[in-house]
């Protein structure tokens, strides 16, 4: 398992990419509608417009080798999926709560 992607919800993309852009210095990549991708040091890292459920703000996504077998581990350990698997035709991806209540993604690529 690895960091694949580190997520950032705003309220405002074009508002936050001036910081993180502009500011910070971060090399900017594709945008996609509401999610602006850049990269830092070899990771994914990007801006997600929108409220997310639960107040969350900030989400780690984790790259595993095969999603589903990773689902079945974690809620047999009681840790299942807080909905269903998402596919977004580059990746699918399932969100977990860790015991703090942070939201974290598996994700097959």
């Amino acid at each position: 398992m690895e960091v694949d992607t580190v997520f950032i919800w705003v309220s405002d993309v074009d508002r936050a990419l001036g910081f993180y852009r502009d500011v910070l210095g971060i090399e900017t990549g594709p945008r996609y509608g509401a999610w602006q991708s850049m990269e830092v040091d070899g990771t994914r890292f990007a801006l997600h417009e929108g409220s997310p459920e639960g107040g969350q703000r900030a989400v780690v996504s984790f790259r595993v080798d095969d999603l589903d077998a990773e689902i079945e581990r974690l809620t047999g350990l009681g840790h299942g999926p807080i909905d269903e698997v998402t596919d977004t035709g580059v990746a699918r991806f399932a969100t977990f709560v860790d015991p703090d209540g942070t939201h974290i993604q598996l994700l097959e690529r």
